[in-house]
């Protein structure tokens, strides 16, 4: 009788044990607007000659001003990176976007991918992909807009534009906002 017991236990918790819970489902995701035009920041690396690599950020601005700060790896030492910052003008029609840097000296011709991204150009108009077939691309960096707070100290607020001397943002003055007493 205690054989039997056991047995029937046994079964018992094999077949509670092989129970099959189903999970809720998750619930429906927020859809991402993606922001219409190429104005906005990016970030990405591209090709370089004699170096480790050459990572980038880009700030595209509404009068079609561009902020290109470059980053060129030469070695595996913190000194081993150059910083330069370029600026100067975009175009952008239909898909490419074309920008003159430094005067006309650095030339740099996009196309505008999914999401945003834009994919470095070859000579010939071809999408340029390095040794192992990935494409030199820009990403796009989403930011949410400026707000303000309900806290007590309003007169200052981010600005996220990206500067020179370091990559942190900078804090703008809103003292004079119209609209303020």
């Amino acid at each position: 009788m205690k054989i039997s017991s056991w047995i029937l236990l046994l079964g018992l918790f094999v077949l509670l044990g092989c129970s099959k819970e189903e999970q809720a489902p998750l619930p429906p995701l927020k859809k991402i607007e993606v922001p219409e035009g190429v104005v906005g920041f990016y970030s990405g690396r591209l090709p370089c000659d004699n170096c480790k690599g050459n990572v980038v950020k880009v700030e595209l601005k509404e009068d079609s001003s561009v902020v290109f700060i470059s980053n060129i790896v030469r070695g595996s030492t913190p000194d081993s990176v150059e910083t330069d910052t370029l600026s100067g003008r975009f175009t952008f029609d239909g898909d490419k976007l074309s920008m003159e840097l430094s005067e006309g000296k650095v030339r740099y011709r996009f196309q505008q991918g999914s999401y945003g991204s834009l994919a470095l150009l070859t000579g010939a108009g071809t999408v340029y992909k390095d040794q192992d077939g990935f494409k030199a691309e820009l990403i796009r960096i989403y930011i949410n807009p400026l707000r303000k707070t309900a806290s007590a100290d309003t007169s200052k607020i981010a600005d996220t534009a990206l500067t020179k001397e370091t990559d942190t943002p900078k804090v703008a003055d809103t003292s004079r906002v119209q609209g303020e007493n």
